[in-house]
């Protein structure tokens, strides 16, 4: 009796390779509302077709993020994530003002051009509707 065991570790190798680092633009646009910035920690974790990123915090160095109506952009490497699924938006409900109104969330893959855009549109805030402080977004199609 013979077994080929090779046939699975070339495919497993193979895959491997085709997971290779790539650069994701995310832009954050926070809604118009009153109120709508926050002072808290930003995190977004993707969620993909060859798995998930795991939470990233969206930072810059010397720059008030997540201002009302403002656009915020961030590039973060990552391995490929194939098609996006969804996303997980959420912030640490720190700082004097933490709530939060996400309009919503494009992320590009630099490598192969693809956005994918998320509308949100709620509020992340304990004090204000259903009090979460995280959405899980789906892709507008």
């Amino acid at each position: 009796m013979t077994f080929e065991c090779s046939r699975t570790v070339e495919s497993f190798a193979s895959k491997a390779r085709s997971l290779v680092p790539v650069k994701y633009e995310i832009i954050v646009i926070t809604g118009e509302e009153k109120g709508a910035g926050t002072d808290a920690n930003v995190y977004v974790t993707l969620y993909g077709k060859n798995g998930e990123s795991g939470r990233r915090q969206l930072r810059q160095k010397f720059r008030n993020l997540f201002e009302r109506g403002q656009t915020d952009r961030f590039v973060l490497e990552m391995l490929d994530m194939g098609d996006l699924l969804r996303i997980k938006m959420e912030h640490d409900n720190t700082g004097l003002s933490p709530g939060w109104v996400l309009d919503r969330v494009e992320v590009t893959n630099t490598a192969n051009g693809v956005t994918t855009v998320f509308l949100c549109g709620k509020w992340l805030d304990t004090k204000r509707a259903d009090g979460q402080t995280f959405r899980i977004v789906y892709p507008k199609y």
